[in-house]
């Protein structure tokens, strides 16, 4: 039993745990993951991350992950459903190091694997142009919206005065059982849906503070199919900007 293994030996357990998931076979077993970056803090932490991996099946209990960055070392927390497995307070500067890039790893694995899904299976649908001005229009609002959106990002990531916060979504949808992707960071709030026939559906809303759930309106709503590859690589390059806060 791996809380067994926990017992003897922490961290060479916490190890060999993070090992096992990050290859793509044993990720197989999660469909879902959802991660929140400075949503709320652990510990008086500067930077916390919590990391939930589910499966399909509901009566299967999720993993998650918290890692809180302190001054001087690491909180690190895993579950089992309602089970604490691991807690500590890292200090050791190698076990600290190794345990960020586990962590860094396995999001990055289960993100990988789920862009290659999107991507294999949008190149098997057949492509119509009878759109192709609406969707010349939508992928031009998106290489400016996600322009600004990136340099947001990386000032947020530079100035102190500025708190770097993202919520993402990826897998299959435990609600809807339908695959997508949903990145919600600074005012964007945006959702890239696979749908059956293996196009590509976009909801993306522009959110003010002062807006009430009820009176909000996409920006951006469509099902694409001529310009979908393009309009997902503008999704991931927007990912990719992301990635140096999320793995900090």
């Amino acid at each position: 039993m791996l809380s067994n293994l926990f017992k003897k030996n922490t961290y060479k357990a916490l190890e060999s745990f993070y090992l096992k998931e990050n290859s793509h076979e044993n990720l197989k077993s999660y469909t879902w993951l959802a991660l929140a970056v400075n949503q709320r803090t652990i510990g008086g932490s500067m930077l916390t991350k919590e990391l939930v991996l589910s499966q399909e099946n509901p009566k299967s209990p999720n993993c998650a992950l918290q890692l809180a960055e302190l001054e001087k070392g690491i909180i690190h927390n895993v579950f089992f459903g309602s089970k604490k497995i691991y807690n500590g307070e890292m200090l050791n500067d190698d076990e600290i190091k190794n345990t960020r890039v586990l962590f860094n790893n396995l999001l990055d694995a289960f993100i990988e694997k789920e862009i290659q899904f999107f991507s294999e299976n949008m190149n098997k649908s057949e492509f119509s142009p009878r759109q192709l001005e609406a969707e010349e229009k939508a992928l031009e609002w998106m290489r400016v919206s996600f322009e600004v959106l990136t340099k947001a990002v990386m000032e947020s990531l530079t100035n102190p005065e500025f708190l770097f916060q993202t919520t993402f979504f990826a897998g299959i949808n435990p609600k809807s059982g339908k695959r997508e992707m949903r990145l919600m960071t600074f005012n964007l709030d945006m959702t890239f849906l696979l749908l059956d026939d293996n196009n590509l559906r976009i909801l993306i809303y522009n959110k003010k503070p002062t807006d009430k759930p009820e009176d909000l309106k996409p920006a951006l709503m469509g099902d694409y199919s001529f310009r979908k590859r393009e309009m997902f690589d503008q999704f991931i390059g927007l990912l990719s900007a992301l990635r140096s806060g999320i793995h900090a």
